[in-house]
């Protein structure tokens, strides 16, 4: 994707208001690169993860009557049973864990994917990040959407009977999760043919969502719930509301700081010239789109009503292509990255530091 008008925010469209909204670390990396890079995309090897000992939660979980107590009030749903992880996170981050309660809700129950492909690509992505209880979860919502075990089965082996454009979904689901870097225009422009443009961009924030959601599982280690996993809790919170109280956030005082060298010495940096630098940078922003990016007036006809209006034109053009393609999915998971960045109080020097490292560690050149 030509990124020429590149403007600042890499969470999604910006809220009225605050242009410096943070956003969780690395999730915007996997949308870029999926919609502008390119290479080979490797085939999905067809083994089963081995089976893991019960994880032991690494954080404190509260039960649902405290998690509760953190929440922001809601309009309907106040009180129903959690998550593990949402009430591993409420007291910590209770707006954040609102938002994102919301973006899953919406993930598990309104993809325009439908149920079984969502599922299936939801599984693929659980299973190359290790992650059991993701693994559970998807297939819980297979086995409710209609998916018999069979299905499962094929689903965790041979699935050479599945029409090739699912299985071709599929191998997109494993390698956007193992290396995203390397799919290449022509998988995209394959699962175009086969999907269309709007359901493309759909595949993609699903998958971003995933490997965002498997990373916060398997850091706080939450076992899956008893009796098994649960339907998206039906839930509405107030926007209304105010913030909940959240515990203060200490800085670390007298932290020793690093000498500054005089000279950069990172070999990745010294192995190329300014010019070759350059060329490489002006190459990159030349490229042809892989999809299509919508105006900024089809993404204000398409974006949602209660969604906050920008207050001048977006630019970024990811932005544009999740908003303008996928408003509802896309509107949600920006709400999730907004609100982190006014709850989370990060130092903007430590987020920063975090970003590079993790768009640099999977070859995110956005």
């Amino acid at each position: 994707m030509n990124n020429s008008s590149y403007s600042g925010d890499r969470a999604g469209p910006p809220p009225a208001g605050d242009g410096r909204s943070s956003r969780i670390v690395g999730l915007a990396a996997a949308v870029a690169t999926t919609l502008i890079s390119a290479t080979a995309r490797g085939d999905e090897p067809l083994v089963r993860v081995a089976p893991t000992e019960k994880p032991v939660a690494h954080l404190p979980v509260a039960s649902d009557e405290e998690a509760w107590r953190f929440l922001p009030a809601a309009t309907s749903g106040s009180g129903l049973p959690l998550p593990a992880w949402a009430r591993a996170t409420a007291r910590s981050l209770p707006r954040t864990t609102a938002a994102l309660l919301d973006l899953d809700r919406i993930q598990r129950t309104r993809s325009p994917l439908g149920p079984i492909l969502r599922g299936k690509m939801r599984w693929v992505a659980a299973r190359a990040n290790r992650c059991e209880y993701a693994m559970a979860y998807a297939e819980a919502d297979l086995r409710r959407a209609g998916l018999d075990e069979t299905g499962l089965n094929r689903l965790r082996g041979d699935r050479a009977g599945w029409p090739e454009s699912e299985r071709a979904a599929l191998a997109f689901a494993h390698q956007m999760t193992v290396d995203a870097a390397r799919v290449s225009d022509a998988d995209v422009a394959r699962l175009i043919a086969d999907y269309g443009e709007a359901r493309v961009v759909a595949m993609v924030l699903l998958l971003a969502y995933s490997n965002f959601q498997d990373r916060l599982l398997l850091a706080l280690g939450v076992p899956v719930e008893p009796g098994g996993p649960m339907l998206p809790p039906e839930i509405r919170f107030d926007p209304k509301a105010g913030p909940p109280p959240v515990p203060q956030r200490q800085r670390p005082e007298d932290r020793p700081v690093p000498e500054e060298p005089e000279r950069i010495d990172d070999p990745s940096w010294l192995s190329m010239e300014f010019g070759d630098l350059k060329g490489r940078l002006e190459g990159q922003m030349a490229r042809s789109s892989r999809i299509r990016v919508p105006s900024w007036e089809e993404v204000l006809r398409a974006m949602p009503a209660d969604y906050p209006r920008p207050p001048k034109p977006v630019r970024i053009r990811w932005s544009l292509v999740t908003m303008g393609y996928q408003p509802e999915l896309a509107a949600a998971w920006s709400a999730c990255t907004r609100t982190f960045g006014q709850e989370a109080k990060q130092d903007r020097v430590f987020e920063e530091s975090l970003f590079w490292i993790v768009t640099r560690t999977i070859h995110c050149f956005y």
